[in-house]
């Protein structure tokens, strides 16, 4: 798979999981009850995780760009 592809695939996931961690965490502050805390206390972390793992993901696919841009050495 190349490089474009993946970084496709990685950022609809990103958003997805953003989502559904925005989603569970807002119900959970503005409605309790509404979720049962069992799935919240399963679900929301293993969101975060995946998040976490994701922009780990994002980030070293666009190292290049990151590099060329913010790591440049000053003259």
């Amino acid at each position: 798979m190349n490089r474009v592809k993946a970084l496709r695939i990685t950022n609809v996931l990103l958003f997805l999981v953003f989502v559904g961690i925005a989603i569970s965490g807002l119900t959970a502050f503005l409605f309790p009850g509404l979720i049962p805390y069992s799935t919240f206390r399963v679900a929301h972390p293993l969101t975060g995780v995946a998040l976490v793992a994701l922009v780990i993901i994002h980030l070293s696919l666009n190292f290049n760009w990151i590099k060329a841009n913010y790591l440049k050495k000053k003259k």
